[in-house]
């Protein structure tokens, strides 16, 4: 400071900053003139505005290096579950994979979700595994494929008309115990379905021999591979999916080591051939040599009520893991989305690929996972999967035909694996272990969740597989039904009211908790028309207000009990939405008298303190 003021003090002594401040340019004639300061904050705005520039083009470029290497990853991880999944429902390969790239191109391109990854899915293949029985001849279509079309392309429709009803928000209700037992469910059909490859379509029995061995050998490289071949610390090995190098190892085992020593095991050229002729989707009312379905069955009542059927529970299980995928995918990407949009482009997605053979399909939970976790947010990188996945099956199909079916059943058991929620055994032990002993296990066990909701779990996920008949779509009904009748029991514990009287004998209910068909019969038994004064008000706290027909009716019932013994009752403090409930149902219930909520139940005046808790 003292300096600063020596120097304010001393002309002579102007700081060096000050002095070229005030400096001047000379021209040639002597004549001293100002600096051309606008030239230099040009040419600094000029700098600023390059640097942004590169710094945005750096930044678009490795947004798209990534984002293509992450689709080309996708799209080799796609393409063995997609295959499994047609195994899984009964129908040829090229039916699954023409459906993973149109689906996946129309709802990655238009969708209102992007980072999702979409295609044929496990749930699609559970449901329709339920209506097509397993071929006659291995590596066929099932009996009944024929109406797989028309039941894809009803589920299109069916999702536009959610898509325009804006249902999707109702996923918000969805219960995190049925969305556990979803999961569960379907790993579980996921998995037996990989059992099939290893037994023998001859005698029915398990293979045997040295084929049974080569082919256990194969699965358990692939699923060492899948496992741990990501957990591979060298950053060079990330660029390579671990479902591409299982099934190169796979190859590599079957033709260099198994083939060669007088062995053999199935790939997918020995099931069901990739040739020309399936390379390209057709319509599938059209016969080719290598197509050909059956359509004469398709008027019959028979045959139009399971493609309905089929067509509302594909709807059903794919909207349900879109919504659940696209959940999922936003809390890893912190943008938000638009779930009719993405319902209604899946919708045209399935309405096309049903139209053209296909099997249809939603989001895939698994692979959106791994791509969001690499850093995927975009939609490049799914058009890309889906785009891969296409140019494979129309250009590259001979290649796939190498492909060991051991191979894919152990790709699909890692698939498993990871989806199948194995905490839920945590929660099924802490429910039922007393606390003593929880709490000697340690503190995974100290805490525990409603005996109920670890029921819902085990239950949605039984009903997926058994008994016979049902599905994935069924156990997710049930498992909701269980949630809101828990639900509506519990609020109906919550209802209570306080008695109280006034100096000139006016008797007051104040009413607590909400009041809907639960509840109604406890306020019933809670008042006392018999020997209740003349005049009697119920009151309505802050938290009450009537939620449903079955309030009203109790209401009215009230009103008729204190009606018949010459008495008056009075509903007061009333919430704007429960008077408009009551005057909509007049005519039913015209004995209701009653308030609007003018004065909170707190505020009212007690002369008599005489509170009884009855419920």
């Amino acid at each position: 400071n003292n300096n600063n003021n020596n120097n304010n003090n001393n002309p002579d002594q102007a700081h060096p900053s000050s002095q070229s401040n005030h400096s001047t340019n000379q021209n040639p004639d002597g004549s001293n003139s100002p600096p051309d300061t606008k030239g230099s904050k040009a040419s600094s705005r000029e700098s600023s505005r390059e640097f942004v520039d590169t710094s945005k083009r750096k930044q678009q470029t490795q947004y798209i290096v990534r984002e293509v290497l992450l689709g080309i990853t996708i799209c080799f991880a796609q393409i063995p579950e997609s295959v499994a999944f047609a195994f899984m429902a009964n129908v040829k390969p090229p039916i699954a994979l023409h459906a993973a790239w149109v689906v996946g191109l129309i709802v990655s391109a238009f969708g209102g979700r992007p980072g999702m990854i979409c295609g044929a899915t496990g749930a699609f293949a559970a449901i329709i595994a339920t209506f097509i029985p397993e071929p006659k001849v291995e590596g066929g279509n099932g009996e009944g494929v024929e109406l797989l079309f028309p039941s894809v392309m009803f589920a299109g429709v069916l999702m536009f008309v959610v898509s325009a009803l804006k249902l999707s928000r109702f996923i918000t209700i969805m219960p995190a115990p049925v969305m556990i037992g979803f999961c569960n469910g379907l790993a579980i059909v996921i998995g037996l379905s990989q059992l099939h490859p290893f037994k023998d379509p001859e005698h029915g029995g398990w293979k045997t021999g040295a084929e049974m061995i080569w082919m256990l050998v194969i699965c358990a490289v692939a699923m060492l591979i899948m496992e741990f071949f990501p957990k591979i610390p060298l950053k060079a090995l990330k660029v390579f999916p671990s479902s591409l190098v299982a099934i190169l190892i796979a190859i590599l085992i079957e033709f260099c080591i198994v083939r060669p020593s007088g062995s053999k095991t199935d790939v997918i050229g020995d099931i069901s051939e990739f040739t020309s002729e399936t390379a390209f989707p057709i319509p599938f009312f059209v016969k080719t040599d290598a197509v050909a379905y059956d359509l004469s069955s398709l008027g019959t009542w028979d045959s139009i009520s399971k493609i309905l059927v089929q067509g509302f529970l594909l709807c059903c299980v794919g909207t349900i893991e879109s919504l659940l995928t696209s959940e999922v995918v936003e809390a890893f990407v912190k943008t938000p989305s638009n779930g009719n949009k993405t319902i209604g482009s899946m919708g045209a997605a399935n309405l096309i690929s049903g139209f053209m053979g296909g099997i249809g399909g939603n989001s895939m939970i698994g692979l959106s996972t791994v791509y969001c976790l690499n850093g995927g947010t975009g939609r490049l990188g799914p058009i890309v999967a889906a785009l891969g996945v296409a140019a494979c099956v129309m250009g590259a199909y001979p290649l796939l035909n190498y492909i060991p079916i051991g191979a894919l059943a152990g790709i699909m058991i890692i698939v498993v694996m990871h989806t199948f929620k194995w905490f839920s055994f945590t929660m099924l032990l802490a429910a039922v272990l007393p606390e003593s002993l929880r709490t000697k296990l340690g503190p995974k066990f100290s805490r525990k969740v409603p005996r109920v909701e670890v029921a819902v779990i085990f239950i949605v996920t039984i009903l997926s597989n058994w008994p016979k008949g049902t599905n994935i779509a069924y156990a997710v009904a049930v498992g909701l039904a269980i949630c809101a009748i828990n639900y509506s029991w519990e609020s109906s514990k919550t209802l209570s009211v306080e008695e109280s009287y006034s100096d000139d004998g006016v008797k007051y209910y104040n009413i607590s908790g909400p009041l809907f068909f639960g509840a109604g019969n406890r306020l019933l038994k809670m008042v006392h028309p018999e020997t209740d004064p003349g005049r009697v008000e119920i009151r309505f706290g802050s938290s009450t207000s009537i939620m449903d027909y079955s309030a009203m009716d109790i209401l009215h019932k009230i009103g008729m009990e204190y009606a018949n013994r010459g008495k008056s009752v009075t509903f007061r403090s009333l919430c704007p939405a429960s008077e408009r409930l009551i005057s909509k149902a007049n005519h039913l219930v015209k004995s209701i008298e009653y308030t609007s909520r003018d004065v909170d139940v707190k505020d009212m005046p007690h002369d008599q303190e005489r509170n009884n808790m009855v419920g």
